[in-house]
Protein backbone atom coordinates (compact mmCIF):
# COMPACT_ATOMS: atom_id res chain seq x y z
CA UNK A 1 0.00 0.00 0.00
CA UNK A 2 2.70 2.40 -0.42
CA UNK A 3 1.43 4.26 -3.26
CA UNK A 4 -2.54 3.31 -3.73
CA UNK A 5 -2.58 6.65 -6.71
CA UNK A 6 0.42 4.31 -8.53
CA UNK A 7 -1.33 0.79 -8.03
CA UNK A 8 -4.29 2.55 -9.61
CA UNK A 9 -3.17 4.23 -11.93
CA UNK A 10 -1.03 1.00 -13.33
CA UNK A 11 -3.69 -1.63 -12.81
CA UNK A 12 -7.08 0.80 -12.91
CA UNK A 13 -10.27 -1.29 -13.56
CA UNK A 14 -8.91 -4.75 -12.59
CA UNK A 15 -7.52 -3.57 -9.35
CA UNK A 16 -11.04 -1.13 -8.38
CA UNK A 17 -12.88 -4.66 -9.28
CA UNK A 18 -10.77 -7.27 -7.25
CA UNK A 19 -11.33 -4.44 -4.20
CA UNK A 20 -14.70 -3.70 -4.40
CA UNK A 21 -15.55 -7.69 -4.40
CA UNK A 22 -13.44 -8.57 -1.84
CA UNK A 23 -15.03 -5.95 0.69
CA UNK A 24 -18.61 -6.77 -0.85
CA UNK A 25 -17.62 -10.43 0.44
CA UNK A 26 -16.90 -9.32 3.98
CA UNK A 27 -13.29 -8.81 3.83
CA UNK A 28 -11.47 -5.44 5.55
CA UNK A 29 -10.75 -4.15 2.01
CA UNK A 30 -11.33 -0.24 1.64
CA UNK A 31 -13.34 -0.06 -1.37
CA UNK A 32 -14.98 3.48 -0.49
CA UNK A 33 -11.10 4.24 -0.99
CA UNK A 34 -10.47 2.59 -3.92
CA UNK A 35 -13.54 3.86 -5.71
CA UNK A 36 -12.46 7.70 -4.04
CA UNK A 37 -8.96 7.67 -5.31
CA UNK A 38 -10.76 6.50 -8.98
CA UNK A 39 -12.67 9.51 -9.00
CA UNK A 40 -9.55 11.14 -8.47
CA UNK A 41 -7.64 10.16 -10.84
CA UNK A 42 -10.13 10.27 -13.53
CA UNK A 43 -10.70 13.80 -12.93
CA UNK A 44 -6.72 14.15 -13.45
CA UNK A 45 -6.95 12.01 -16.86
CA UNK A 46 -4.75 9.50 -15.49
CA UNK A 47 -7.85 6.33 -15.88
CA UNK A 48 -10.92 6.52 -17.79
CA UNK A 49 -14.31 7.16 -16.56
CA UNK A 50 -15.61 3.89 -17.26
CA UNK A 51 -13.21 2.54 -14.81
CA UNK A 52 -16.18 3.01 -11.98
CA UNK A 53 -18.27 0.56 -14.08
CA UNK A 54 -15.16 -1.99 -12.43
CA UNK A 55 -15.88 -0.99 -8.92
CA UNK A 56 -19.95 -1.06 -9.97
CA UNK A 57 -19.15 -5.22 -11.32
CA UNK A 58 -16.78 -5.99 -8.26
CA UNK A 59 -19.52 -4.84 -5.72
CA UNK A 60 -22.32 -6.61 -7.55
CA UNK A 61 -20.59 -9.37 -8.10
CA UNK A 62 -19.49 -10.18 -4.18
CA UNK A 63 -23.53 -9.11 -2.97
CA UNK A 64 -24.54 -12.50 -5.62
CA UNK A 65 -22.03 -14.24 -4.28
CA UNK A 66 -23.58 -14.00 -0.79
CA UNK A 67 -26.81 -13.59 -1.77
CA UNK A 68 -26.50 -17.40 -2.68
CA UNK A 69 -24.85 -18.70 -0.41
CA UNK A 70 -27.59 -17.21 1.91
CA UNK A 71 -30.41 -19.22 -0.14
CA UNK A 72 -29.22 -22.46 -0.28
CA UNK A 73 -27.36 -22.86 3.02
CA UNK A 74 -30.27 -21.10 5.05
CA UNK A 75 -28.99 -19.57 8.70
CA UNK A 76 -25.62 -21.79 8.42
CA UNK A 77 -23.76 -19.09 6.52
CA UNK A 78 -25.09 -16.59 9.09
CA UNK A 79 -24.32 -18.28 11.70
CA UNK A 80 -20.64 -18.15 11.08
CA UNK A 81 -20.95 -14.58 10.82
CA UNK A 82 -22.78 -14.43 14.08
CA UNK A 83 -19.93 -16.50 15.58
CA UNK A 84 -18.21 -13.46 17.53
CA UNK A 85 -21.58 -12.90 19.04
CA UNK A 86 -22.37 -13.84 22.46
CA UNK A 87 -25.07 -15.68 21.81
CA UNK A 88 -25.17 -16.70 18.01
CA UNK A 89 -28.57 -17.94 17.50
CA UNK A 90 -30.01 -14.38 19.03
CA UNK A 91 -27.87 -12.61 16.64
CA UNK A 92 -29.40 -14.50 13.35
CA UNK A 93 -32.85 -14.02 14.48
CA UNK A 94 -32.42 -10.91 15.71
CA UNK A 95 -30.63 -9.87 12.56
CA UNK A 96 -33.55 -11.35 10.62
CA UNK A 97 -36.13 -9.53 12.43
CA UNK A 98 -34.54 -6.04 12.01
CA UNK A 99 -33.65 -6.52 8.11
CA UNK A 100 -37.61 -8.33 7.23
CA UNK A 101 -38.73 -4.99 9.21
CA UNK A 102 -36.74 -2.28 7.65
CA UNK A 103 -38.11 -3.82 3.97
CA UNK A 104 -36.37 -4.26 0.83
CA UNK A 105 -35.25 -0.66 0.81
CA UNK A 106 -32.43 -1.19 3.42
CA UNK A 107 -30.76 -2.56 0.83
CA UNK A 108 -29.94 0.55 -0.70
CA UNK A 109 -28.19 1.92 1.89
CA UNK A 110 -27.15 -1.18 3.71
CA UNK A 111 -23.64 -0.68 2.09
CA UNK A 112 -23.01 2.75 4.45
CA UNK A 113 -23.45 0.45 7.75
CA UNK A 114 -20.69 -1.59 8.69
CA UNK A 115 -21.67 -5.00 9.13
CA UNK A 116 -24.89 -4.45 7.58
CA UNK A 117 -22.95 -4.02 4.52
CA UNK A 118 -21.55 -7.55 4.57
CA UNK A 119 -24.83 -8.72 6.23
CA UNK A 120 -27.32 -7.58 4.10
CA UNK A 121 -27.07 -9.97 0.94
CA UNK A 122 -26.92 -13.58 2.82
CA UNK A 123 -29.55 -12.19 5.26
CA UNK A 124 -31.49 -11.67 2.02
CA UNK A 125 -30.99 -14.83 0.24
CA UNK A 126 -31.87 -16.65 3.82
CA UNK A 127 -35.15 -15.07 3.75
CA UNK A 128 -36.09 -16.36 0.15
CA UNK A 129 -36.32 -13.07 -1.19
CA UNK A 130 -36.88 -12.94 -5.01
CA UNK A 131 -33.68 -13.00 -7.14
CA UNK A 132 -34.77 -10.02 -9.16
CA UNK A 133 -36.26 -7.90 -6.46
CA UNK A 134 -32.64 -8.44 -5.06
CA UNK A 135 -30.79 -7.68 -7.63
CA UNK A 136 -32.96 -4.29 -8.76
CA UNK A 137 -32.76 -3.39 -5.38
CA UNK A 138 -28.91 -4.23 -4.37
CA UNK A 139 -28.13 -2.60 -7.92
CA UNK A 140 -29.48 0.62 -6.94
CA UNK A 141 -27.74 0.38 -3.99
CA UNK A 142 -24.38 -0.26 -5.16
CA UNK A 143 -25.16 2.47 -7.67
CA UNK A 144 -25.60 4.99 -4.67
CA UNK A 145 -22.24 3.60 -3.15
CA UNK A 146 -20.26 3.54 -5.74
CA UNK A 147 -21.54 6.63 -7.10
CA UNK A 148 -20.95 8.74 -3.95
CA UNK A 149 -17.76 8.21 -3.63
CA UNK A 150 -16.94 8.24 -7.06
CA UNK A 151 -18.26 11.60 -7.34
CA UNK A 152 -16.57 12.82 -4.22
CA UNK A 153 -13.64 11.68 -5.24
CA UNK A 154 -13.96 13.42 -8.58
CA UNK A 155 -15.43 17.01 -7.39
CA UNK A 156 -12.47 16.99 -4.51
CA UNK A 157 -9.61 15.53 -6.46
CA UNK A 158 -7.14 17.89 -5.28
CA UNK A 159 -7.45 17.04 -1.31
CA UNK A 160 -7.84 13.44 -2.23
CA UNK A 161 -4.17 13.58 -4.28
CA UNK A 162 -2.70 14.60 -0.79
CA UNK A 163 -4.03 12.43 1.14
CA UNK A 164 -3.53 9.40 -1.04
CA UNK A 165 0.17 10.31 -1.20
CA UNK A 166 -0.07 10.19 2.90
CA UNK A 167 -2.02 6.91 2.55
CA UNK A 168 0.97 4.96 3.74
CA UNK A 169 0.84 6.62 7.09
CA UNK A 170 -2.89 5.94 7.03
CA UNK A 171 -2.08 2.02 6.15
CA UNK A 172 0.17 2.05 9.16
CA UNK A 173 -2.35 3.29 11.43
CA UNK A 174 -4.80 1.11 10.22
CA UNK A 175 -3.02 -2.07 11.00
CA UNK A 176 -2.66 -0.54 14.62
CA UNK A 177 -5.94 0.36 14.95
CA UNK A 178 -6.62 -3.31 13.89
CA UNK A 179 -4.21 -5.02 16.20
CA UNK A 180 -5.75 -2.80 18.78
CA UNK A 181 -8.77 -4.38 17.84
CA UNK A 182 -7.93 -8.15 18.01
CA UNK A 183 -6.33 -7.25 21.79
CA UNK A 184 -9.61 -6.00 22.45
CA UNK A 185 -11.76 -8.64 21.59
CA UNK A 186 -9.59 -11.53 23.23
CA UNK A 187 -9.71 -9.17 25.94
CA UNK A 188 -13.29 -9.01 26.28
CA UNK A 189 -13.72 -12.99 25.74
CA UNK A 190 -11.25 -12.82 28.40
CA UNK A 191 -12.99 -10.61 30.46
CA UNK A 192 -16.86 -12.40 29.89
CA UNK A 193 -15.13 -15.60 30.90
CA UNK A 194 -13.99 -14.92 34.02
CA UNK A 195 -16.96 -12.65 35.18
CA UNK A 196 -19.01 -15.76 34.52
CA UNK A 197 -16.49 -17.38 36.69
CA UNK A 198 -17.03 -15.34 39.37
CA UNK A 199 -20.71 -15.21 38.68
CA UNK A 200 -21.89 -18.37 38.92
CA UNK A 201 -19.17 -19.95 41.00
CA UNK A 202 -21.69 -22.07 42.55
CA UNK A 203 -23.46 -23.66 39.64
CA UNK A 204 -21.67 -27.58 39.15
CA UNK A 205 -20.53 -27.79 35.33
CA UNK A 206 -20.05 -31.47 33.76
CA UNK A 207 -18.03 -32.74 31.14
CA UNK A 208 -20.21 -34.18 28.36
CA UNK A 209 -18.89 -37.50 29.19
CA UNK A 210 -20.41 -37.32 32.71
CA UNK A 211 -23.65 -35.62 31.44
CA UNK A 212 -23.84 -39.01 28.92
CA UNK A 213 -22.91 -41.41 32.12
CA UNK A 214 -25.38 -39.68 34.62
CA UNK A 215 -28.51 -39.98 31.68
CA UNK A 216 -27.31 -43.74 31.54
CA UNK A 217 -27.18 -44.14 35.07
CA UNK A 218 -30.17 -42.45 36.15
CA UNK A 219 -32.36 -42.01 33.30
CA UNK A 220 -36.11 -41.07 34.15
CA UNK A 221 -34.72 -38.87 37.16
CA UNK A 222 -32.75 -36.50 35.28
CA UNK A 223 -34.23 -33.71 32.36
CA UNK A 224 -31.95 -31.81 30.04
CA UNK A 225 -32.76 -28.58 28.54
CA UNK A 226 -31.99 -27.05 25.25
CA UNK A 227 -31.90 -23.24 26.29
CA UNK A 228 -30.41 -22.17 23.11
CA UNK A 229 -32.44 -18.74 22.44
CA UNK A 230 -34.69 -18.99 19.10
CA UNK A 231 -32.05 -21.92 18.48
CA UNK A 232 -33.91 -23.67 15.75
CA UNK A 233 -33.99 -22.20 12.46
CA UNK A 234 -33.38 -25.27 9.90
CA UNK A 235 -35.40 -28.62 9.67
CA UNK A 236 -31.29 -30.51 10.03
CA UNK A 237 -31.00 -28.47 13.55
CA UNK A 238 -30.28 -31.00 16.19
CA UNK A 239 -30.00 -31.03 19.80
CA UNK A 240 -29.06 -33.68 22.50
CA UNK A 241 -31.03 -36.88 22.41
CA UNK A 242 -33.96 -36.40 24.84
CA UNK A 243 -33.81 -32.88 25.42
CA UNK A 244 -36.57 -30.43 25.17
CA UNK A 245 -36.38 -26.89 24.43
CA UNK A 246 -36.50 -24.33 27.54
CA UNK A 247 -36.90 -20.52 26.05
CA UNK A 248 -34.82 -18.70 28.61
CA UNK A 249 -37.16 -16.01 27.86
CA UNK A 250 -39.77 -17.72 30.13
CA UNK A 251 -37.90 -17.48 33.38
CA UNK A 252 -39.83 -14.36 33.90
CA UNK A 253 -43.12 -16.34 33.23
CA UNK A 254 -44.26 -17.67 37.08
CA UNK A 255 -46.35 -20.69 34.96
CA UNK A 256 -43.01 -21.87 33.81
CA UNK A 257 -43.32 -24.97 35.85
CA UNK A 258 -40.37 -27.48 36.35
CA UNK A 259 -40.02 -31.07 38.43
CA UNK A 260 -38.90 -29.88 41.43
CA UNK A 261 -37.71 -33.69 42.11
CA UNK A 262 -35.63 -34.32 39.46
CA UNK A 263 -31.89 -33.04 38.46
CA UNK A 264 -32.24 -30.44 35.42
CA UNK A 265 -29.29 -30.63 33.10
CA UNK A 266 -29.07 -27.49 30.92
CA UNK A 267 -26.91 -26.65 28.25
CA UNK A 268 -26.98 -24.31 24.87
CA UNK A 269 -24.19 -22.73 22.13
CA UNK A 270 -23.33 -19.70 23.36
CA UNK A 271 -20.04 -18.03 24.57
CA UNK A 272 -18.67 -19.53 27.98
CA UNK A 273 -22.06 -20.97 28.55
CA UNK A 274 -23.67 -18.06 29.33
CA UNK A 275 -27.18 -18.14 28.63
CA UNK A 276 -27.01 -22.13 30.35
CA UNK A 277 -25.43 -20.81 33.42
CA UNK A 278 -28.25 -17.49 33.72
CA UNK A 279 -30.82 -20.33 33.33
CA UNK A 280 -29.07 -22.60 35.69
CA UNK A 281 -29.23 -20.31 38.43
CA UNK A 282 -32.59 -18.51 37.81
CA UNK A 283 -34.24 -21.73 38.21
CA UNK A 284 -31.57 -22.82 41.64
CA UNK A 285 -33.36 -19.58 42.79
CA UNK A 286 -36.47 -21.81 42.48
CA UNK A 287 -35.40 -24.64 44.49
CA UNK A 288 -34.60 -26.78 41.28
CA UNK A 289 -30.92 -28.81 41.39
CA UNK A 290 -29.40 -27.67 38.40
CA UNK A 291 -25.76 -28.81 36.99
CA UNK A 292 -24.57 -27.37 33.60
CA UNK A 293 -23.52 -29.29 30.30
CA UNK A 294 -20.08 -27.56 29.96
CA UNK A 295 -19.23 -26.55 26.20
CA UNK A 296 -22.83 -26.88 25.04
CA UNK A 297 -24.09 -28.80 22.17
CA UNK A 298 -20.51 -28.25 20.62
CA UNK A 299 -18.81 -30.49 23.38
CA UNK A 300 -21.90 -32.58 23.38
CA UNK A 301 -21.25 -33.63 19.11
CA UNK A 302 -17.39 -33.24 19.39
CA UNK A 303 -17.84 -35.99 22.25
CA UNK A 304 -20.11 -38.63 20.34
CA UNK A 305 -23.04 -38.71 21.89
CA UNK A 306 -25.95 -39.10 20.63
CA UNK A 307 -28.13 -36.22 19.43
CA UNK A 308 -31.53 -36.45 17.18
CA UNK A 309 -33.30 -33.95 14.74
CA UNK A 310 -35.61 -31.22 16.55
CA UNK A 311 -39.18 -32.06 15.62
CA UNK A 312 -40.77 -29.93 13.22
CA UNK A 313 -43.22 -28.37 16.15
CA UNK A 314 -40.64 -26.89 17.50
CA UNK A 315 -38.99 -25.00 14.64
CA UNK A 316 -38.96 -21.34 14.86
CA UNK A 317 -40.42 -19.92 11.65
CA UNK A 318 -38.54 -16.97 10.88
CA UNK A 319 -39.72 -14.04 8.75
CA UNK A 320 -39.59 -14.93 4.93
CA UNK A 321 -40.60 -12.68 1.42
CA UNK A 322 -41.16 -15.93 0.09
CA UNK A 323 -43.94 -16.00 2.08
Amino acid sequence: MDDIAGLITRHGPLLISAICFTEAIGLPLPAAVALLGAGALTQQGHIPAWSVAAGLGGLLTGDLVLFAIGRYTGWYFLGLLCRLSASPESCIYNSAITFYRKGRTALLFAKFIPGLNTMAAPLAGSLNMKPQQFLAFDMAGVLIYAGTYFSAGFLFSDFLGLMLNRLATAGQFVRALLAVAAVAYVGYRIWVAWRLRVSFVDIPRLLPADAAAILQERGDEVVVLDARSHGYYDRDSVRIHGSTRFEPNRLADPKAELPEDKLILIYCTCLSDATSLRVARALRDRGRKTMVIQGGLQAWKKGGHPVEVVPADDLVQLPSFGR
